[in-house]
């Protein structure tokens, strides 16, 4: 298996334990040091840390969105980063307001482990604006 195989299939793995909820076998892939960065703008902005933080992140974010859902589209990896391509599709609970936001997942791994998932949205601040009548 190729480096780039290698990584991809880590992220493919967290992506599939993390969307049906099989939190111990996500966590058995994630750093105890994995860092989380949300950008500004956004309704969960900040720095996430450990290796629950993705568990947290991921139950703040479904909280706070009705139904949302990940359309994957690409991914590419090398020199221990992967990068993946989606729309985010979302609801607002708070408005009933939607948006298809493109977004690239940056996740870095050092052996064997994902240590750091920096998302880069499209348009933050958009995503933010759906609370808001």
């Amino acid at each position: 298996m190729t480096e780039e195989s290698q990584l991809k299939a880590i992220v493919q793995a967290v992506y599939a334990h993390a969307g049906v909820g099989d939190w111990a076998a996500c966590e058995a892939l994630l750093s105890p040091d994995l860092v989380i960065h949300e950008a500004a703008g956004l309704p969960y902005a900040g720095t996430y840390r450990g290796r629950d933080a993705l568990r947290r992140l991921h139950g703040i974010v479904m909280a706070h969105w009705q139904d949302p859902a990940i359309e994957f589209h690409a991914m590419t990896a090398g020199d221990g980063h992967v990068v993946s391509l989606v729309t985010f599709h979302l609801t607002s609970r708070a408005t009933g307001r939607r948006a298809a936001m493109p977004l690239a997942e940056m996740f870095r791994i050092e052996h064997g482990l994902v240590t750091e998932i920096r998302p880069f949205y499209f348009d933050p601040a958009a995503v933010g604006a759906l609370d808001r009548d």
